[in-house]
């Protein structure tokens, strides 16, 4: 099989799909990560232009997400202003101050990020989403929590620890805080160019070691299943033959009133001088 991105990301992906299969964190280390990974500055470039606003740039600050008034100054419109839009001085004076940047929906506006989600999905069959997370030296983002999908997270920028504990035996991995996780199933610290694996509904926290510390998670949600066909009826032996005959009596009738002169007619063309035989090397009915 050709492989869109899985194999620049991740190594071998035999031994990733072993590591989904046994549902245990795992850390990758590519030999340079995929072209299509979007950089930090290239992530971050588009907070100088002064245009990035909610729901595309936030901040999270003790687990609550920053009012969208709290990112800068209002932003003049046709008609009037309009808040949200992030100015880079505030974002990095919250940043400082504890808080986490947050750029979701990056497939939406970033062509990198749109890019390598896109290949993920292809080389998964399933859904992938990018977001960017970004926390200074010592802070911690979220608190212990869990995710309804297999993250894969790429570190960008800095270095990151992280403490990835059991998921619940009985697969029961409701998104949200964890108040009392199971016991640690890996405790690491990733670093630049690192894949970190965290399976679904295994509850993790992580925090920054050295000075700005950012890193790309990518989501990847269950495949969507259809909903199964209704299971058809019994067939009826006595039914199917009743509307074999009366389609056959159908045929009988209509060619029993068909003439040449009808399709002549339709056509254009006139009936010929003379009928044409049957030609005598044509085979006999029985």
């Amino acid at each position: 099989m050709r492989w869109g991105v899985l194999d620049r990301l991740l190594g071998e992906p035999g031994s990733f799909f072993e590591t989904c299969r046994l549902g245990r964190p795992r850390v990758f280390t590519p030999p340079s990560l995929p072209q299509e990974v979007p950089t930090l500055r290239e992530l971050t470039g588009g907070l100088d232009g002064g245009l990035m606003r909610a729901p595309y740039v936030e901040l999270v600050r003790e687990g609550e997400v920053v009012p969208a008034a709290e990112l800068g100054a209002a932003a003049g419109a046709a008609h009037g202003t309009e808040e949200g839009f992030a100015d880079p001085e505030r974002i990095m004076h919250l940043l400082a101050e504890g808080a986490t940047l947050l750029l979701p929906r990056l497939g939406r506006w970033n062509a990198s990020a749109g890019a390598l989600t896109a290949l993920l999905s292809q080389d998964l069959g399933r859904e992938t989403e990018a977001f960017c997370f970004a926390t200074t030296v010592g802070r911690r983002g979220r608190d212990v929590h869990c995710d309804d999908a297999d993250v894969l997270v790429v570190q960008l920028a800095g270095r990151k620890e992280w403490t990835v504990y059991e998921a619940p035996a009985d697969g029961d991995g409701r998104p949200g805080a964890v108040r009392t996780p199971a016991a640690p199933a890996l405790c690491t610290v990733i670093g630049a160019g690192d894949v970190l694996y965290v399976p679904r509904g295994a509850p993790h926290r992580a925090s920054g070691e050295d000075g700005l510390s950012a890193h790309l998670a990518l989501t990847i949600r269950e495949a969507a299943k259809p909903a199964p066909d209704p299971a058809p009826g019994p067939i009826v032996e006595a039914e199917l033959l009743a509307t074999a005959r009366e389609l056959l009596a159908s045929a009988r009738a209509r060619v029993q009133t068909l003439t040449h002169e009808g399709p002549l007619a339709r056509t254009g063309g006139s009936p010929p001088s003379e009928a044409r035989g049957i030609p005598a090397d044509w085979p006999a009915a029985d």
